[in-house]
């Protein structure tokens, strides 16, 4: 080959070559995976001093990290906590925008939750989580509010009596339930049936009625927890007495009649409330004693179709007046008007997700789960996924 072909060979090839580099390297960047940002959350895990004092860490204990979408939720890492309880994550940023993502740790048989990690960067006392020992000796379980909601009539003269409790526990223990015993107990009218747990925080398998009595075998941690159930009562148990029990700081009877009378455990009537066009009275009283007794009475019974009865339902179990109101007057302020329907955690992400964080470990601990625990727990579950589908789409994506 001559020179002068040598020559016009290697301009083509630095011609060609100048000419496709840029080519190879649009290609290859269209190839490359989008980089995602790492976040990071960095806390500690501790628990109650026994005097007061400040903290204690505890070390060598598993955090879990967990992420929530509409798909479903699962685990992405775990770590132990050094000798002064810390642990860090540090993991991709989800593709998906709606994903939650929180911590989780297992102390004393008891699994808490961390607040839902919105930012980046999560450190300090947004990371921390307090866990808790455990006793099953007693403890008081303080009734912060009380209210029982009687319907107006059925057909056949039965009613249905929704209650709805908050329970604290003012103390630095989670109180479990002993052998064959429970953390908390209450009564209900020997005539009770189809008796049935409603949305709260204590979960139905850990609530049993039998022999008119309420028993909760659920863990009560520091803080407050609310409970509630409903029954049917015919028509013959009425006039009705109610037995306070426990001491309450509110209590509240609501009655779907206009000739309904709540009586007794220093009970009066307020202003009534209206749900959705229906009426009811409304009697309040406060700082109950445990020996005290509330009656409701009614002259004449008035009749409703089953299915009008869900306003009120949806008032007891989902209104954040109840809860909110409880509350409130156990800081001496002035109790807010009924809301409509929807439980308050439904409408937040944060909890419908930490709700189905913690049904998803308790299923997991099941390790015995017979088919019809998986049944429930699958429904469960996708109940849940559909309230934090809701939740998300009406807040429009995470804050």
């Amino acid at each position: 080959m001559s020179l002068r072909t040598t020559e016009r060979l290697a301009r083509c090839l630095t011609l060609s070559a100048a000419l496709l580099l840029p080519i190879a390297a649009q290609a290859q960047g269209a190839a490359a995976p989008a980089r995602r940002a790492t976040r990071i959350v960095e806390g500690r895990v501790m628990r109650p001093h026994a005097n007061d004092q400040d903290p204690l860490p505890v070390p060598s204990i598993m955090v879990t990290l967990h992420q929530v979408t509409r798909a479903g939720g699962h685990p992405l890492d775990s770590t132990i906590t050094n000798r002064d309880g810390r642990f860090s994550f540090h993991y991709p940023a989800p593709a998906d925008t709606t994903a939650i993502h929180f911590v989780s740790v297992s102390y004393a048989g008891i699994t808490y939750f961390s607040a839902p990690l919105r930012n980046a960067i999560v450190r300090g006392e947004d990371a921390d989580m307090t866990v808790f020992d455990t006793t099953s000796r007693p403890i008081t379980i303080t009734q912060r509010g009380r209210h029982i909601v009687v319907s107006a009539a059925a057909a056949n003269g039965s009613r249905q009596v929704i209650e709805v409790f908050e329970l604290s526990n003012d103390t630095s223990m989670t109180r479990i339930a002993p052998a064959n015993g429970s953390t908390w107990s209450g009564g209900i009218p020997a005539s009770a049936r189809s008796f049935n747990v409603g949305e709260g925080d204590i979960s139905a398998d850990a609530v049993t009625a039998k022999d008119a009595r309420v028993d909760v075998e659920a863990p009560i941690a520091p803080g407050l927890k609310q409970l509630s159930f409903s029954y049917e009562l015919p028509a013959s148990s009425f006039p009705l007495s109610i037995p306070a029990e426990h001491h309450t700081d509110v209590l509240e009877v609501l009655i779907e009649d206009s000739l309904g009378v709540a009586s007794g455990a220093g009970l009066s009537e307020v202003d009534p409330v209206n749900v959705d066009g229906r009426h009811f009275r409304r009697f309040m009283a406060r700082d109950v004693a445990p020996s005290s007794v509330a009656r409701v009475a009614i002259a004449t019974p008035s009749r409703i179709s089953r299915g009008g009865f869900i306003a009120i339902v949806a008032l007891a179990l989902g209104a954040a007046m109840l809860v909110v109101l409880a509350r409130t007057t156990w800081r001496g302020r002035r109790a807010p008007a009924a809301a409509p329907y929807e439980p308050a955690w439904a409408r937040d992400p944060d909890a419908v997700a930490r709700r189905i964080a913690a049904l998803d470990a308790d299923f997991e601990r099941n390790t015995s789960a017979t088919p019809e625990a998986r049944e429930t727990y699958q429904l469960k579950r996708a109940e849940l996924k559909t309230r934090l589908a809701d939740a998300i789409a009406r807040r429009g994506g995470p804050e």
